[in-house]
């Protein structure tokens, strides 16, 4: 049981901060590519796991981190593109 907190508190706080970065990088260095920031918070995720000593997920923190960074990048391009629709239809 112990083990479970320690594991949910310790993912939530990386899901969090994947998240926020993604969503920095994305929105201020539009020319990096997708899969770069995707490929970079995977790599962290890997490297904070090991840190932490859950070196037997390393999987599932790579995975884990390339989800939500995937979703925030996905967010932040769907914004700029709703953006854009919005004031091409204004004219």
């Amino acid at each position: 049981m112990e083990f479970l907190l320690i594991f949910g508190i310790h993912f939530f706080i990386m899901g969090s901060a994947v998240m926020l970065l993604s969503v920095i990088v994305s929105f201020v260095a539009k020319k990096i590519p997708f899969f770069v920031t995707v490929l970079g918070c995977m790599l962290l995720g890997v490297l904070y796991a090991n840190a932490i000593g859950f070196s037997q997920m390393l999987w599932f923190a790579a995975l884990f981190n390339g989800v939500f960074s995937a979703i925030a990048v996905g967010l932040v391009k769907f914004g700029e593109y709703a953006g854009k629709r919005a004031e091409k239809i204004d004219g």
